[in-house]
């Protein structure tokens, strides 16, 4: 890149003032966003609403009952002027209900299994494990009891000795006397 890249004449600034590009828009664009000069000499400013753009749609949405700042939500998520001033709020029920719809299509697991594990008295995280985890059935890891730490204990002491036998005979067993 050239450094005469950077300077602008006066006429550069002439030309950018013609469609209404400011000389401090013209550096800015040239110096700090690195864009060429001529491009920063024909792009036209963005035209911005001016403040107030919205006033006539923000009286009619008070009349329904519409408070400013959920005008402005509707407005910034694409909602037309007329539709985000004139289109009622939702009722509580309206709102849940739709949470409610929702959460059907990111449930992870069948509702009938998780209702029947919270009968059981089964949280949902060990649902959950057991099923993802442990790769168990749901209608097994919605039924079957919770393990007190006495049954964990002696499960896993008789895994541990299905697969390394006897091992404390290997650490306490007698030792060979030369």
């Amino acid at each position: 890149m050239n450094p005469y890249d950077f300077y602008i004449t006066p006429e550069e600034y002439e030309q950018a003032a013609k469609i209404g590009v400011s000389a401090f828009t013209l550096e800015r664009r040239i110096r700090l966003l690195g864009w060429t000069k001529q491009k920063a000499m024909t792009t036209p400013m963005r035209v911005q609403k001016a403040r107030g753009y919205y006033d006539e749609w923000t009286k009619i949405a008070n009349q329904n009952g519409i408070k400013y700042e959920s005008f402005m939500t509707r407005i910034r998520t694409g909602w037309s002027p007329e539709r985000a001033a004139t289109q009622p709020l939702e009722s509580a029920e309206e709102v849940r209900a739709h949470a409610l719809k929702a959460m059907e299509h990111v449930r992870v697991h069948p509702a009938k299994y998780l209702r029947m594990a919270e009968q059981h008295g089964i949280p949902y995280a060990t649902f959950h494990r057991r099923v993802k985890v442990s790769g168990w059935e749901y209608e097994r890891a919605a039924t079957e009891p919770l393990w007190t730490r006495e049954q964990t204990g002696r499960l896993g002491a008789q895994r541990l000795r299905e697969r390394e036998g006897d091992w404390a005979a290997q650490i306490f067993g007698k030792r060979a006397r030369p």
